[in-house]
């Protein structure tokens, strides 16, 4: 009996040595920021200083479409900062990252493919210089108002992908992350 059990160790000791010789090490890099405050951001009409996550882009007819790279139905739209001062908010200026799906060529936000949905177009948005701002980029620099708030303006347009834009829904779901240096 002794002679068995002491074999059973010894085996068990034997498969626990080969398990641990094939363990392997890594070094894990955590990355973040703590910061003192955060601040309600505001989406803005500044047409009609109305506030709501949508941007209503309106409708375009399919036919104004005629070649790749045609941009219709631009909408302004504003990121809102209350008040710097009242959000404790020590840096003076912010830049913009928008992230959502893609398109094709990584520089446009790909529309919400469905059933009814608008095929050859992509949305664009564009900050205060004109730029295109890519998904996953941050937009220009934008100056924070010390006192009162700030309004960060944006443009977002329909642009074509080929010559022949199909007709149907054309929607997005955008994130952003404001930094504030």
């Amino acid at each position: 009996m002794k002679v068995s059990l002491f074999a059973l160790s010894l085996g068990l000791a034997a498969s626990l040595a080969g398990t641990s010789a094939l363990a392997n090490t890594g070094t894990l890099n955590f990355e973040g920021k703590i910061t003192s405050s955060t601040c309600p951001i505001q989406v803005v009409n500044p047409e009609d200083d109305t506030t709501g996550s949508q941007v209503k882009m309106g409708s375009i007819d399919a036919k104004r479409f005629t070649a790749p790279g045609q941009e219709y139905s631009g909408k302004s739209f504003a990121l809102r900062i209350p008040d710097r001062a009242g959000c404790a908010l020590t840096g003076t200026e912010a830049k913009v990252k928008f992230n959502g799906a893609a398109d094709a060529t990584g520089k446009f936000f790909a529309v919400t493919p469905t059933a009814d949905g608008a095929k050859n177009v992509v949305i664009v948005l564009k900050d205060r210089t004109g730029a295109s701002i890519d998904p996953g980029n941050d937009s220009a620099a934008y100056t924070l108002n010390a006192t009162g708030r700030t309004d960060m303006v944006f443009n977002a347009y329909y642009r074509s992908t080929l010559a022949t834009v199909e007709a149907g829904t054309a929607s997005a779901d955008i994130h952003f992350v404001v930094d504030i240096n």
